[in-house]
């Protein structure tokens, strides 16, 4: 009965978890990522490990529902964000709230301060890669 208490985490990927290579460090949980995301990766080194890590199944390319998408621009739009994201940005803010509505414990990988903000005014985890990140209220 315990288990039932607790959200099964996963992690949303933006473009920095990938050149971080995050999607080859992480065990045991899912990851899921936009398309528009996994497009920004352009460097050779980091598409080579998108491509392993797709071809052993360890990322889930997923868009997020046109719905979560109008959700995450009227968020953004409400704390001055959206001007200051990009399409990448604005689709891991609502693939983010999509996993969220079905019951995960998401937590989104990004160094962008602007979505940390977003994602920490609506409640939502989130962990840098290689910044330092904002404070957290």
């Amino acid at each position: 009965m315990q288990g039932s208490l607790h959200k099964k985490r996963v992690f949303v990927l933006d473009t920095a978890a990938f050149l971080a290579a995050m999607q080859l460090l992480m065990y045991g949980v899912k990851l899921y990522a936009p398309s528009s995301v996994i497009e920004e990766v352009k460097d050779f080194e980091s598409v080579q490990r998108l491509q392993l890590s797709e071809s052993i199944e360890r990322v889930i390319v997923e868009n997020p529902e046109s719905l979560f998408v109008s959700k995450a621009v009227e968020v953004a739009k409400k704390y001055g964000a959206l001007e200051r994201l990009s399409k990448a940005d604005v689709d891991v803010l609502a693939l983010a709230l999509q996993l969220s509505s079905q019951g995960y414990d998401v937590v989104v990988l990004t160094d962008d301060y602007i979505l940390q903000k977003v994602l920490s005014e609506l409640g939502l985890s989130f962990s840098s890669v290689k910044t330092q990140g904002i404070r957290r209220r």
